[in-house]
C-alpha cells in the first residue's frame, strides 16, 4: 500500500463524517420546525402560547393566557 492511499483513508473518513453530521442537522432542524408548529397549534387550541424559557427558573416555558403570564415547571407568574 503506498503513502498516498493510507493519506486518503483519514481524509476520506472526515469527508463521510461531515456528510453523516450534514444529514444529522437536516433531520434535527425539520424535527424543531415541526415541533414548532405543533406548540404553536397546541397554544391556539388551549389558549395557552408560549413565550419563551422562564426568566425566574430557566427550565420551564413561560406560557401566556389571557392576561398574565404562567410558568410551566415552577410557581411565577405575573399579570400583564
Amino acid at each position: 500500500m503506498t503513502n498516498e492511499r493510507v493519506r486518503e483513508r483519514p481524509a476520506r473518513r472526515r469527508v463521510d463524517r461531515v456528510r453523516e453530521l450534514e444529514r444529522r442537522t437536516e433531520r434535527l432542524e425539520a424535527e424543531v420546525r415541526w415541533l414548532r408548529r405543533a406548540v404553536v397549534a397546541t397554544g391556539k387550541r388551549t389558549g395557552a402560547m408560549p413565550v419563551g424559557q422562564c426568566p425566574e427558573c430557566g427550565r420551564g416555558v413561560l406560557l401566556r393566557r389571557e392576561s398574565e403570564l404562567v410558568c410551566s415547571a415552577c410557581e411565577y407568574r405575573r399579570y400583564l
